[in-house]
């Protein structure tokens, strides 16, 4: 009868931060009995014990198997609906090596053969506290906050003089707000309605888990509500965010406060109150979700204001079930050098003179496009062509080159084709042609959202800005033609469909070399294709695309996809390719950017800002207009960091400390980041990562720079290999020592029976040093690093 070892370990962390009363701790792990780090199968822990200086929890775990089992800890919320247990992640242990645990087993011999609970040992590899100390392991304390698991996050925002009060009385007054959501399934079941409504007080749920945060320069942290809640100034961006697993269920009651200075007491002047929100089918294009509350005074009688909502609603990735477990991306080593990313590969080469916001330009032109963007900017403005030595932009080959020239990053733009396929692209429109035989060839502008796949990668496709400027004989010119084609049209290039000459090739190996050649330089590279073709040492900065409202109105697309579809879409390629590539998220969408935040914990996000020293149009999202407010939506929504233009650096040096004091990584980007003085002046400056936008100008300067991660991995190879060396030479010297021992033992004829039996027991251990040294070195080396 086959014997099962059961170990009955004990789980015990001690938490400092105060928890709400909802709140509980969970141990997740490799191990089935832990859930194999599965969100849904975590193990909660009992709380032992409440001081002044935190908590103990704890619990007892049967482990089956004698195996190395690693684990983490995390805290969260418990929502029971029906049957099922459900999980929103607060926060959880992030360390790059997870807990761990040796187990020994001694076998306690039974007569009749039948299974035993052994007398069981653990063996630590490293000595660590017990009670363990939630988020600091071996000297490292990290953690980070949950994705959403199954929940669904909303956003309620409060900006742009939201609260309007139409009493006199009032008007002049500070007032602070107050969300509660209300479980409407409860509140139904469990309570009759009050008649007096003002003093109606709706219990509080578990099934919510609610923050707000007041986004400004001198408060940017992300915090829950107090009694009165948080006052509203006039310029203030707060934003209450509401996560539960019934958002169909849950509406919101908000209270209004008088706010005076001579006392802490706030008095109670009205209330209003926000249906449910739980669907994005009433988006219409790409706005947002907008609600106006009237604000109703304690007397019943009468309105005394509105507030108007703005409301954003973050549903959990589909299709990809996530794990507790922690990317090489996710982590900056300490003191590591600026990376070098090459901006759409080896830099752009094609981009116009986008007029300066002074200037006058029609407030409802749609094309006006950011510094970055080249697509269609408006009638009036002159083309300037940008080219370099090699290929397009945005293309395989223009990646690899950089990679050659040894570049850590390439920076991209990624968006949807209208089969819903990332595809590589900056612009949001493309220029096609309309041949017609004897007349002057027509362009046509065209999203790209509205073209699949197979048209993307078939079309002849120009600039969306050189409309009107086709040559009459552009017709005549045939595929081969096209990659001569003179420099006045710039990105004009024949493309066919991926399928094309597949089976020529394995009849004629040349063309299927010449066709490879071309796909690495045609337009409309596949997201997954770049996984597939590209050293995976390169790393990837990934800007994600999406179509943005003007100030002065406008937008860059209409009617573009609804953001949670399409930032699934892009996320769901990125896990499923990744890797151990390093990667890099990025978005100037302030909404794109939190959904990217909550909906997987992998890779780290940065916020991209225009700041305030560019000529390009603003968009309308307050968020976007500065570094500083920048900076304090990335500590509220708990980004990774912000790309920042160059030219608001240089005139804000001090900047660079104040984000290297909270924490966040600072990449670079602008046309003045690729001068070799004020890149010089960057580097000094310590910035994470200086974008270049002309790779080819600067080969001279970077051409014997080797690849960051190449360069990373070598060296953790040699301390690797330096590491064994010297454990395999002590070892060898106590074999020696052991040899010399029973040597003179021989010689003096007194060998000691237990000696024999070390020396034994130590040669077996030396014959299976093979299987186990491995393991001990590994971790021992894990530690070293």
């Amino acid at each position: 009868m086959i014997r099962r070892v059961v170990y009955d370990v004990e789980f015990c962390v001690h938490v400092k931060e105060k928890l709400n009363p909802c709140d509980s701790v969970l141990v997740t792990g490799s191990c089935e009995q832990l859930g194999e780090w599965l969100p849904n199968r975590c193990v909660p822990l009992n709380r032992t014990d409440k001081t002044d200086e935190g908590e103990i929890w704890s619990a007892n775990i049967k482990i089956y198997g004698s195996q190395k089992i690693y684990y983490r800890y995390l805290i969260a919320q418990i929502v029971r609906i029906d049957d099922d247990l459900n999980f929103i992640v607060k926060k959880w242990e992030t360390f790059k090596n997870a807990r761990h645990l040796v187990l020994n087993h001694l076998t306690n011999g039974s007569d009749d053969g039948a299974p035993v609970i052994t007398d069981t040992t653990i063996d630590n590899e490293s000595v660590d506290d017990f009670p363990a100390i939630f988020g600091c392991y071996k000297g490292e304390c990290r953690t980070d906050i949950g994705w959403l698991t199954g929940q669904t996050e909303i956003q309620l925002r409060f900006h742009s003089n939201a609260l309007q009060i139409w009493s006199s009385k009032l008007r002049t007054n500070k007032i602070s707000l107050k969300v509660s959501p209300i479980d409407l399934n409860y509140q139904q079941e469990n309570e009759e309605i009050s008649s007096d409504l003002s003093s109606q007080v709706f219990t509080p749920t578990s099934k919510v888990f609610i923050q707000s945060a007041i986004l400004s320069l001198h408060d940017c942290e992300a915090n829950f509500q107090s009694d009165y809640g948080a006052v509203l100034e006039k310029d203030d961006y707060m934003v209450v965010k509401i996560q539960t697993f019934e958002p169909e269920n849950v509406a919101y009651h908000i209270d209004f406060y008088l706010v005076e200075e001579t006392t802490l007491l706030r008095k109670h002047i009205g209330f209003a109150y926000v249906l449910p929100i739980h669907s994005n089918l009433e988006l219409a294009d790409n706005k947002h979700i907008n609600r106006i509350a009237p604000i109703i005074g304690l007397k019943l009688t009468r309105l005394i204001g509105q507030i108007k909502v703005d409301v954003l609603l973050i549903t959990p990735l589909e299709g990809i079930q996530q794990k507790f477990f922690v990317s090489p991306s996710k982590y900056w080593r300490q003191g590591r050098r600026p990376v070098n990313v090459g901006h759409r590969g080896l830099g752009k080469t094609n981009t116009e003179h986008i007029p300066s916001k002074h200037q006058s330009t029609s407030p409802n032109d749609p094309n006006k496009q950011r510094a970055t963007d080249s697509s269609t900017p408006p009638p009036s403005s002159t083309s300037r062509l940008v080219q370099t030595k090699f290929v397009s932009e945005n293309t395989l080959a223009s990646f690899k080159g950089a990679f050659q020239l040894g570049f850590d990053f390439v920076e991209f733009d990624v968006q949807l084709s209208k089969d819903k396929v990332p595809v590589v692209y900056h612009d949001f429109q493309v220029a096609i042609t309309l041949k017609r035989k004897g007349q002057e060839a027509e362009l046509f502008v065209i999203p790209v959202k509205d073209l699949n796949l197979p048209q993307l990668q078939s079309l002849r496709i120009y600039h969306a800005s050189k409309e009107g400027e086709v040559r009459k004989n552009d017709e005549e010119l045939d595929d081969d033609d096209q990659a001569s084609l003179t420099p006045n049209i710039p990105s004009v290039t024949t493309f066919t469909s991926i399928t094309n000459g597949n089976d020529d090739q394995l009849t004629n190996p040349k063309l299927g070399q010449q066709n490879d050649e071309k796909k690495f330089r045609s337009l409309f590279p596949t997201l997954q294709e770049l996984f597939e073709k590209l050293d995976p040492h390169l790393g990837f900065n990934v800007e994600i695309k999406y179509a943005m409202e003007y100030r002065q109105g406008g937008s860059e697309q209409n009617h573009f996809f609804e953001r949670n579809e399409y930032i699934d879409c892009v996320l769901r390629c990125l896990i499923t390719y990744a890797g151990k590539r390093v990667i890099v998220l990025s978005t100037f969408d302030p909404d794109c950017a939190s959904m990217l935040r909550r909906k997987q914990t992998l890779f780290p996000v940065l916020f991209l800002t225009q700041g305030e020293k560019g000529d390009w149009p603003q968009y309308l999202d307050v968020r976007t207009w500065s570094i500083d407010i920048g900076l304090c939506f990335c500590i509220t929504e708990q980004l990774s960091g912000l790309a920042a233009p160059a030219l608001d650096i240089l005139s804000n040096r001090e900047f660079v400390k104040h984000v290297k004091d909270n924490g966040k990584l600072l990449f670079v980007w602008g046309d003045e980041a690729s001068d070799k003085e004020i890149s010089k002046c960057l580097l000094d400056l310590r910035v994470d990562g200086l974008i270049f936008d002309h790779v080819t100008d600067l080969k001279e300067e970077y051409s014997t720079t080797e690849n960051l991660f190449i360069s990373e991995e070598r060296e953790e190879l040699e301390v690797l290999n330096n590491f064994r060396q010297k454990q395999l030479e002590l070892h060898h010297q106590q074999l020696l020592q052991e040899l010399e021992r029973l040597k003179t033992a021989r010689e003096t004829n007194t060998i000691i029976p237990s000696t024999a039996l070390s020396f034994t027991q130590n040669s077996k251990t030396f014959a299976n040093s093979g299987q186990d040294q491995s393991v001990i070195v590994d971790s021992n080396f894990k530690h070293l690093m």
